[in-house]
């Protein structure tokens, strides 16, 4: 690593401990990041990465209950390990893993502001979405749409508990109000919490792709570039009162002429498909 982007990481780790505190992130296990390792391995095969996933039995049954799962529809039911990992392939299968290591290092707990369940399901939906609208947008980034679209907003959890006396009242304000969250961050702190996401997936070595689009899934100046795909399904919200659903088709339409038919159609798809994923991984 050069001493630039060392230089960069340590000024990253900086920022975030002045937005976190003290708080310690939650490491990755040693055995999902050596499963992320072997799938990113030119030479992996269907069989390889299953021995590495065989050692996560948590990590495992999710990955099996997934495959069998209308998410995948498989014709016949995947009874191992190999089966799992040749239906879902190996670079679904990278967003799964991280997707599931990631969900099972945020906060559960209630915060002001913040609920975890409707945060999640929240957080499936924007990702699904993210995914359809790349297999309209840019095809060859359908997985790590759904990847960035799912953990857009991860900083949010930690930021409700570690900042619940100043923090909370801006998330308070948000799902009340259609004022968008960055907005109120900004204004209120000078950083948002994509700012955040992107300084964590620094210190839990996520990819660049995924980390750039997560910095970048809100337009402001400066920003790293954000996919289309992603940077649509930021107009998601937790709210069910105010979903951000009709924002959603008319950006759709007006900025890359998505038939407001076929986006409504997107929404509808992905927020069922949100509900099973939620269900799937607790």
């Amino acid at each position: 690593m050069s001493l630039l982007r060392l230089g960069r990481r340590k000024d990253k780790k900086d920022e975030l401990r002045k937005v976190l505190g003290d708080y310690n992130l939650p490491s990755f296990p040693g055995a999902v990041m050596q499963v992320l390792q072997t799938i990113r391995d030119p030479q992996a095969s269907a069989g390889s990465v299953a021995e590495v996933l065989a050692v996560d039995p948590g990590l495992s049954v999710r990955v099996l209950r997934v495959a069998n799962s209308p998410v995948f529809s498989p014709v016949r039911k995947v009874e191992n390990l190999a089966q799992a990992v040749a239906l879902v392939g190996l670079t679904e299968l990278e967003s799964l893993v991280l997707s599931m290591s990631v969900r099972s290092s945020l906060p559960t707990d209630a915060a002001d502001g913040y609920d975890f369940s409707r945060f999640w399901l929240a957080s499936a939906r924007r990702g699904f979405v993210a995914r359809a609208l790349a297999s309209i947008l840019c095809p060859a980034w359908e997985s790590e749409s759904f990847t960035a679209g799912l953990l857009q907003d991860m900083a949010l959890p930690f930021l409700a508990h570690q900042r619940s006396k100043d923090y909370g009242p801006v998330l308070r304000e948000w799902h009340s109000t259609d004022v968008r969250l960055y907005d109120l961050e900004r204004k209120a702190f000078g950083w948002d919490h994509a700012e955040v996401g992107a300084w964590i997936c620094g210190e839990w070595d996520l990819p660049d792709s995924i980390t750039s689009a997560i910095g970048g899934h809100h337009p402001k100046e400066g920003a790293a570039e954000c996919p289309a795909s992603v940077a649509l399904s930021a107009c998601l919200r937790e709210a069910e009162e105010r979903p951000g659903v009709d924002d959603f088709i008319e950006l759709a339409a007006s900025r890359y002429q998505i038939d407001r038919e076929r986006a409504g159609e997107i929404i509808e798809s992905a927020f069922q498909r949100a509900e099973e994923f939620t269900r799937l991984l607790g």
